[in-house]
């Protein structure tokens, strides 16, 4: 993994998911939304990684359209799940303070997450392409030369 051959969007993305990850792991413990947040901020990770380590292999859509994807369904997790338990943020800090501040990490990193997928979706042109095209896979739906040339 080359580190200088990431955009600022995509390190942006990375800082997210490992804040996601790490604070979902310590902070959530085994809450069932967070488990989702964490596999989304993962989801994330082999967005940003996988073209370089296996160049060959194509992603079910555009780099950005995913980090927008992944980085909402974080983000909308986590917050929601916040404004939950928003009412005794003051009784959690008290008595489970090192487990309640992991938790705001994660949700500060998915907010990063989703904002820089959305920047990747912006600098991408803004459209929303999802899934395997035709030209995407190898051998399938590409003519072939005798279906191509007019026959006389």
């Amino acid at each position: 993994m080359d580190w200088s051959r990431l955009s600022s969007n995509d390190k942006l993305a990375v800082y997210g998911a490992v804040a996601v990850i790490v604070g979902g792991l310590v902070g959530l413990g085994a809450a069932a939304y967070g488990v989702v947040a964490v596999l989304a901020a993962v989801g994330a990770l082999l967005v940003v990684f996988l073209p370089q380590l296996s160049p060959a292999t194509n992603l079910p859509g555009s780099k950005g359209s995913l980090l927008l994807v992944l980085g909402a369904i974080a983000a909308i997790i986590l917050v929601l799940g916040l404004l939950n338990v928003l009412g005794a943020l003051g009784f959690l800090l008290q008595f489970a303070a090192i487990s309640t501040l992991f938790y705001l990490i994660a949700v500060a990193g998915s907010v990063l997450m989703a904002w820089a997928g959305w920047q990747a979706f912006q600098a991408e042109g803004g459209q929303l392409r999802l899934g395997t095209t035709a030209r995407d896979t190898e051998g399938h739906g590409t003519p072939r030369d005798e279906d191509a040339a007019p026959r006389s």
